[in-house]
C-alpha cells in the first residue's frame, strides 16, 4: 500500500487529492474487511511513506517480519481491490494447496495478490514497465516451482484507470461519493 497521499496518482485526472485518498482508503478498508471474514489469522499492512517507496523492498521486509514471527505462507493483497470478496481469497489458499506460488493476475498483467509457502521463497518482482504476473511466474519456474494462477474478477479487477474508477462508480452504489470531478 502507498502512503495515501501518493495513492491512486493515475486518477489526478479525475479526482482531487483528498477524493483520491478516501477512495484508497476506502478500498483498502473493504480489503481488510474481506480478508478478516475470510478468517486470515494476522494481517499487516505493508506498505511505504518514503516518496513513491519501492514495493518490491516492502512486500520482502513484509515477507521476512512474517517469517519471522512463525508464518509458514503469505497472502500478498494489493490494497486496491474493491471487488474482492471471500471466495477470491478461499480459491487463493486452495491453490497454495497445490503450489508453493500462487499468483492472482490483474487484467492488465500486473500482480493483484501473491501467495507464497515460505513466505520469503520468492524474491519479488512488482515492476511499473512489465506484467509482472509473468514476472513472477518466471521467477517461481527459475527455483523449480510451477506456479498456480487464480484468475477470479475479484482478484484481477483492480482501480488504476478513470475507465476503471467509472466502471467501480457504476457497479457499487457505496463508491457513487467517487464520480468524476475534474
Amino acid at each position: 500500500m502507498k502512503a495515501l497521499e501518493l495513492a491512486k496518482s493515475r486518477l489526478a485526472s479525475v479526482l482531487d487529492p483528498p477524493r483520491r485518498r478516501a477512495l484508497a482508503q476506502q478500498m483498502l478498508d473493504h480489503v481488510l474487511e474481506t480478508l478478516r471474514r475470510a478468517g486470515v489469522e494476522r494481517i499487516h499492512v505493508a506498505g511505504s511513506d518514503r516518496g513513491e517507496g519501492d514495493l518490491n523492498a516492502d512486500a520482502a521486509a513484509a515477507a521476512r517480519l512474517v517469517e519471522a514471527e512463525g508464518a509458514t505462507q503469505l497472502l500478498l493483497v494489493t490494497a486496491d481491490l474493491p471487488y474482492l470478496c471471500v471466495e477470491d481469497i478461499a480459491a487463493m489458499i486452495e491453490a497454495g494447496r497445490e503450489s508453493a506460488v500462487v499468483i492472482a493476475e490483474a487484467k492488465d498483467g500486473g500482480t493483484n495478490a501473491l501467495l507464497l509457502r515460505p513466505p520469503t521463497i520468492l524474491g519479488f518482482a512488482f515492476a511499473t514497465h512489465r506484467p509482472s504476473a509473468g514476472l513472477h511466474a518466471e521467477r517461481a519456474r527459475s527455483t523449480g516451482i510451477e506456479p498456480a494462477f487464480v484468475r477470479r474478477p475479484g482478484l484481477a479487477r483492480d482501480i488504476d484507470t478513470p475507465a476503471d474508477l467509472a466502471a467501480l462508480v457504476s457497479d457499487h452504489p457505496v463508491y457513487r461519493v467517487f464520480r468524476h470531478v475534474a
